[in-house]
């Protein structure tokens, strides 16, 4: 289990020179104590101060050193102003092979650059790669993963948190919700031109179009179907495959999905939060017997978004599915992603029928 142990505070560099500042200058106006005093800010700060310093260079030096302080603790409250408080935690979470590369010290944000880094890593490519389909072995070490996580923020609650990587869908929407308490994450999307990490962004960004449409809303829906068109659209052909009839159809998509389109936080807050507005108005009007079943198609960081506006204790059971081109049905396995903190993988992991599909069975190897 990865536990970071706690780091000793240093004080912030403002106020060590605002203090070499003040301190002389208060020995400079106080004359009782201005000889040793001054002799010992000598010898610590080489600042080579004389004994006879008149009055007022003691009171300029104090203003000056005042100056320094506000300023510091100004810049300090500013959005994106550096911090050295906590560490910076890193989670690449990939589950494909190849691996892409960590975190590299100038892809991390100017405000997080004072932070002692510790990389994370939860690497499920074992389970789904290379021939190898184990979701139920994945899911397992996520939840290790979740668990270690919780006690890195109980080992150092003021950590700021990062996530990035390329992994399958269910177990991004999973991660999410595992963390859905913790603080806001910073996330990184992979550059395809330079293959470098890069955060989103914040300020001015181009509106995607976004809408949100109920497009079948049978009197005796079984099951409730929402699909998130992003990165591409999602037949419903091949969710039919997957959730028989009757069922509720939701669509979520940007005017044009495709590949790359989200670059900016806000455009992960307007969507997360669209999804999030659905599942509350399921809450309040649909059976909790009925399960809503998520297709996505969309970036790493918009999923794992989404999955932490999902509730264990408030919302309907939510079963996110994963996309193979080769299997049958093409969304051959899921996950529930909110089926509780102590459930077993075994109980989480649903895969629909090939002989009939529709209905859902426990996958029980790993």
């Amino acid at each position: 289990m990865f536990r970071p142990r706690r780091e000793r505070r240093i004080p912030p560099a403002h106020v060590t020179i605002a203090l070499a500042f003040v301190l002389p200058g208060a020995a400079i106006i106080c004359p009782g104590i201005k000889e040793a005093l001054i002799g010992y800010l000598n010898k610590s700060f080489a600042l080579g101060l004389s004994l006879e310093a008149p009055w007022y260079m003691g009171l300029v030096m104090m203003v000056i050193g005042a100056v320094i302080f506000i300023y510091g603790e100004r810049r300090k409250e500013k959005p994106g102003a550096a911090t050295s408080a906590g560490s910076f935690v890193a989670l690449r979470h990939q589950s494909f092979e190849p691996l892409a590369g960590r975190l590299a010290a100038e892809d991390i944000p100017s405000r997080l650059r004072n932070r002692t880094v510790k990389h994370f890593d939860c690497d499920q490519s074992a389970f789904l790669s290379g021939g190898s389909v184990d979701p139920v072995g994945a899911v397992r070490q996520q939840m290790h993963m979740a668990a270690d996580l919780a006690a890195v923020r109980r080992a150092d609650p003021d950590a700021a948190f990062g996530y990035y990587g390329i992994v399958h869908v269910p177990l991004q929407f999973l991660a999410g919700c595992s963390v859905s308490t913790f603080p806001e994450m910073a996330l990184f999307e992979l550059d395809r031109a330079t293959n470098r990490w890069r955060e989103l962004a914040t300020g001015d960004h181009p509106d995607l179009g976004l809408t949100v449409d109920t497009l079948a809303r049978p009197a005796n829906a079984s099951a409730v179907v929402v699909r998130i068109a992003v990165s591409y659209e999602i037949p419903l052909a091949d969710v039919a495959d997957v959730v028989t009839g009757p069922f509720e159809d939701i669509r979520i998509a940007i005017a044009k999905p495709q590949i790359d389109a989200i670059t900016h936080y806000a455009q992960l807050e307007i969507i997360a939060a669209a999804f999030r507005g659905v599942l509350d108005d399921l809450q309040a009007r649909v059976d909790k017997a009925q399960a809503v079943h998520v297709f996505y198609a969309g970036p790493v960081s918009l999923g794992f978004s989404i999955g932490r506006r999902i509730s264990r204790t408030i919302h309907h059971r939510v079963i996110v599915y994963n996309y193979t081109a080769r299997t049958n049905p093409r969304y051959a396995w899921g996950v529930e992603v909110n089926g509780g903190s102590g459930a077993a993988p075994e109980a989480v992991v649903v895969r629909p029928s090939l002989r009939d599909h529709g209905n859902t069975e426990v996958i029980v190897s790993s």
